[in-house]
């Protein structure tokens, strides 16, 4: 994209983020930074890479939890209130303290927008700057890796070097779904227009062509039929920590993860199979996420209990 279209998405984001002060989420944010190749002044940036810094409430401890036992985003609600539809930007949540390269702050709680604005528009473009290289990248991850976050990303990276797993990067076809199980199922909970309705169908039909039994899989948070479900498939990252208990505890044989459903576009899809099950059980799978949990006030308090 553009430098002038990165600098309008961020004056916007921080424009929601101030005037929403008084609204939860939003009032739980405390830092507003921004990295990567916008920070670094390239005239033409992936994308807009912005790190949210926030301080978790009670109510927060209970939605984080409400999300994960019904396999949503947790974060989904606070970045719809900053960006809405508009596309182009890379959150990351509470990221600081992680990260091994530098932030340039933009906004801290009680500052105004005039002063995060200044702020922006002291960031100078380079014309030598380029693109910020993609951290943990694989050749499975190209031309995805926008929703395929980088905490993702390293797992993923981690394990494979391991030899814990191998993944295959698949372009999933919609094909006709011959089984009438698999079928209602999906019909069932999602609607026509729903591209997690299409993600499930190109999956099913992606089982169906190498001759497996869909009635087998564990789709998206669900079995289709059977109690006894090697074959498990997930969208938008949404239930990525359960793939490593269910390759270790459940006998899991693949994972098909649709990293972005879509109506139209191509379904990329990730194929990733256990190797190593010794070398899986060594890797910081889960780690980061289980971190972000115990974060929380309301979480901390049951952990302890």
């Amino acid at each position: 994209m553009k430098r002038e279209h990165a600098l309008e998405l961020i004056e916007h984001i921080l424009s929601a983020l101030v005037g929403g002060q008084a609204e939860w989420p939003l009032s739980l944010v405390s830092e507003f930074y921004v990295f990567g190749s916008v920070a670094r002044g390239a005239i033409q940036p992936h994308d807009v890479d912005i790190d949210i810094e926030y301080k978790p409430d009670w109510r927060w401890g209970k939605h984080f939890a409400d999300c994960l036992v019904a396999g949503r985003n947790p974060h989904s609600q606070m970045k719809r209130s900053l960006i809405g539809a508009r596309r182009g930007c890379q959150f990351q949540f509470n990221y600081r303290d992680q990260a091994d390269f530098d932030m340039t702050l933009l906004w801290r709680k009680g500052d105004p927008l005039d002063v995060a604005l200044k702020r922006l528009h002291e960031l100078r473009p380079d014309p030598a700057a380029g693109r910020a290289p993609r951290h943990a990248m694989l050749p499975q991850f190209e031309g995805i890796d926008s929703w395929v976050p980088r905490p993702h990303r390293e797992i993923l990276s981690e394990a494979v070097s391991l030899g814990a797993i191998e993944i295959e990067r698949l372009v999933l076809s919609d094909e006709p779904v011959r089984s009438r199980t698999a079928r209602n199922h999906i019909d069932e909970r999602w609607s026509p227009s729903s591209p997690l309705r299409r993600a499930a169908y190109a999956v099913v039909a992606e089982w169906e062509r190498r001759d497996i039994d869909p009635c087998r899989g564990h789709l998206h948070g669900e079995d289709i039929q059977a109690a006894d479900t090697p074959y498990l498939a997930g969208f938008e990252l949404r239930y990525f920590t359960n793939a490593r208990y269910c390759f270790i505890k459940h006998g899991g044989i693949e994972w098909l993860e649709v990293v972005h459903p879509t109506r139209s576009r191509p379904i990329d899809c990730l194929r990733i199979f256990p190797v190593d099950l010794d070398a899986l059980a060594k890797c910081l799978w889960g780690d980061y996420l289980d971190r972000a949990i115990l974060a929380t006030p309301r979480i901390q308090a049951t952990a302890s209990e």
